[in-house]
């Protein structure tokens, strides 16, 4: 025996199950799909408890996608994204070109080189560890030689590559 009040949706014009469903398998998206399949399975007259138990996921979260699609149907559902849209960058994408630039060049050594350059040019206040999150998502990295010790025979190394 169920308590509560039974759970209804109102849908919307030409939201029939089919076309639910089609929608449903028509998204590439798995975030969006899986919101649509849930939309799909409560269009057909499963139960909230149904409709999580298929899916996996919390009871909550089906809750609240049909509170979106309630308030601006298949349009909501397809616009909401996870998460927000994060800190606002210390560099322009400009300046993110520039250091991307700068960095090809080889001219720093070390991490605390490029972090030390980008705070005196930006004026910011980066961190060596942000500094190389920021490498990693400008897909660069700072590659130099490796070190040669001040005593190394070039010639004589030379000699030995090519087997004398």
């Amino acid at each position: 025996m169920r308590r509560g009040r039974p759970f209804e949706v109102e849908w919307r014009e030409g939201d029939t199950a089919e076309a639910l469903k089609g929608a449903y398998l028509g998204e590439r998206d798995g975030v969006i799909r899986s919101r649509l399949q849930a939309l799909w399975l409560l269009s057909e007259g499963r139960s909230l408890g149904d409709v999580t138990a298929a899916l996996g996921v919390h009871y909550r979260s089906v809750q609240r996608w049909v509170a979106w699609y309630r308030h601006g149907g298949l349009a909501v559902i397809r616009s909401r994204q996870k998460g927000g849209v994060g800190q606002t960058p210390f560099l322009s994408a400009q300046a993110q070109d520039e250091v991307a630039r700068e960095v090809g060049t080889g001219r720093f050594r070390t991490g605390q080189e490029i972090t030390a350059w980008i705070n005196q040019t930006y004026g910011t206040h980066y961190r060596v560890g942000s500094v190389y999150n920021l490498l990693a998502r400008l897909r660069c990295a700072p590659k130099v030689p490796r070190p040669v010790h001040a005593r190394t025979d070039q010639q004589q190394q030379e000699t030995w590559k090519k087997g004398a």
